[in-house]
């Protein structure tokens, strides 16, 4: 009886390593999207995974600081059709870029969680290539 317990344990657990552990919320232009590490949105021409927090240098809460700092995300786009590509995207838009240009579509950093690094991305249709 133990064996078949532990089988059954067995198979259960590599058939949940079968399956992806994200595959994507759904974003629709004009929307914002919360994602965690390791998380994606599903665009209807591509993925944005959100593949880490590469620094932060925000203030904590209740301090008060001269500089307000700044938080970079490290992004990949997938496209349907082309090249995966990096993106980094900060925080704070006097220490680098907000957004960036997807195909047809503008991504941008819009808040970071505290301390959770989920990060907000506001999704939005580009009216002019």
């Amino acid at each position: 009886m133990p064996r078949i317990v532990a089988a059954l344990l067995l198979g259960s657990l590599l058939g949940a390593c079968a399956y992806s552990y994200n595959v994507g919320v759904k974003a629709v232009d004009g929307s914002t999207v919360a994602l965690m590490p390791g998380q994606s949105a599903t665009l209807a021409d591509g993925l944005l995974r959100y593949i880490r927090l590469s620094s932060d240098s925000r203030c904590k809460p209740g301090v008060q600081c001269v500089w307000a700092g700044d938080a970079v995300i490290e992004l990949q786009w997938i496209p349907t059709r082309g090249a995966p590509r990096a993106l980094n995207l900060h925080l704070n838009p006097q220490a680098g870029p907000t957004s960036a240009k997807l195909d047809t579509r503008d991504v941008t950093f819009t808040h970071l969680g505290h301390p959770a690094p989920q990060a907000s991305l506001r999704i939005d249709r580009r009216t002019t290539p």
